[in-house]
């Protein structure tokens, strides 16, 4: 069954539910960073140790994202959605239960790899369900709602694991994904249009699809958007407190702020997205927030607001961005939307992995030097990725 929608109130529930079993896969990264030093007494582990459960769950999500949307293209969107769930359902579960640290890593795979699932689905099947004119303003809807995830997961984690045990984030996410595969299971239909021919072997595809400008210049522009992002946060928390004397209650209000612009940016890119220069108007909005950076640290200015002001530009730029960016890679080779949704996807995350581990405790200089060569290549991929098609020959 091909499920059809418009713009109607049904339409945004739609969206609402996608932006739930997408949000999901960042809220169980985001959730357990408070509990990581509860796990390292429980299980007598030291912090490099426990920090795995962060970075086995970044590569389950690069993973999952790679396998997820070529065969989302070929058996349907349905039944990666809901074995994406199963999948996450059973990490849960399984980590509530983990009795050992590598039992608990070995859990927080098979999470990840369900969360994925999640992530490639839900991006696709508000691209199969929206006309092309609406799909940008319809993943800004999506990327809104999981915006909220990261800024507000930290919270929720630390207050469930100082009431209940570290387990107990686990228990919640156990429960939440069952009550969303239980909608899913009822609600959410197949969308995925019948295409003619099956879709090519997955290393033709991948080859396919880097040969259209539309795509290959708009996935490097999200990476190196997502890179830049990263690298400041990654960097802001040694910031405000070195040269600040912030403490972390304070610093995670402050980086709120940047959740809250990117939001923000969200509702913009109806307006901005309307000629299908969204991407390169955020890649452009975020090179202005880190010129500011660079130009603020090079005349020696080191007021607070040297550091938010930027900030600020930075995640509004990068709020249309991100859902402008993807719009155009689902719609690049009608037939391969899982595949390119996938594959922007996990080259998003690698490139933000990467990006944020090598940055380190960064000054304000280097900072701002890094955001702004990320955001001007950004600016000049997506501005690559408007060429015509044909030049891809």
């Amino acid at each position: 069954m091909i499920a059809t929608t418009g713009t109607s109130g049904r339409g945004r529930a739609t969206i609402l539910s996608l932006a739930a079993i997408a949000a999901m896969g960042s809220l169980a990264m985001q959730l357990v960073v408070p509990a990581l030093p509860m796990m390292a007494h429980d299980f007598a582990a030291t912090p490099a140790a426990v920090q795995k459960v962060i970075g086995i769950y970044l590569l389950g999500l690069a993973m999952g994202q790679f396998i997820a949307g070529p065969i989302a293209d070929r058996v349907g969107r349905r039944p990666i959605l809901l074995s994406g769930l199963a999948l996450f359902i059973s990490g849960s579960i399984g980590a509530a239960a983990a009795p050992g640290l590598t039992w608990l890593l070995a859990a927080r795979l098979l999470q990840a790899l369900g969360g994925a699932c999640g992530i490639v689905t839900a991006r696709v099947m508000v691209g199969d369900l929206f006309p092309p004119e609406e799909n940008a303003a319809r993943q800004a809807t999506l990327m809104s709602v999981v915006l909220l995830s990261p800024a507000v997961a930290p919270v929720i984690g630390g207050t469930l694991a100082e009431l209940a045990g570290w387990r107990m984030i686990f228990a919640v996410l156990a429960a939440t994904g069952t009550c969303v595969a239980a909608f899913a299971l009822l609600r959410l239909h197949e969308t995925r249009r019948l295409a003619r021919q099956a879709p090519p072997k997955l290393t033709h595809a991948w080859g396919e699809l880097i040969r259209i400008p539309r795509f290959t210049g708009h996935a490097l522009a999200i990476a190196c958007g997502s890179a830049g992002l990263y690298s400041f946060l990654a960097s802001a928390p040694f910031l405000m407190a070195r040269e600040h004397g912030i403490g972390p209650r304070d610093t995670g209000l402050l980086l709120l702020i940047v959740a809250g612009s990117s939001i923000i940016g969200t509702k913009f890119v109806g307006r901005i997205d309307r000629h299908g220069r969204g991407a390169m108007a955020g890649a452009a909005i975020s090179a202005i927030g880190a010129g500011l950076m660079l130009l603020f640290a090079l005349a020696g200015w080191r007021h607070l607001a040297a550091l938010i002001l930027p900030m600020l530009f930075i995640g509004f730029g990068s709020g249309i961005l991100g859902p402008t960016g993807i719009a155009q890679v689902i719609a690049s080779r009608p037939g391969l939307e899982g595949t390119a949704a996938s594959l922007a996807g996990a080259t998003q995350m690698t490139a933000s992995a990467i990006a944020s581990s090598l940055i380190g405790a960064a000054g304000t200089l280097r900072l701002g030097a890094v955001v702004l060569a990320l955001s001007l290549v950004a600016l000049s991929a997506a501005t690559f990725g408007r060429r015509p098609v044909d030049l891809a020959a």
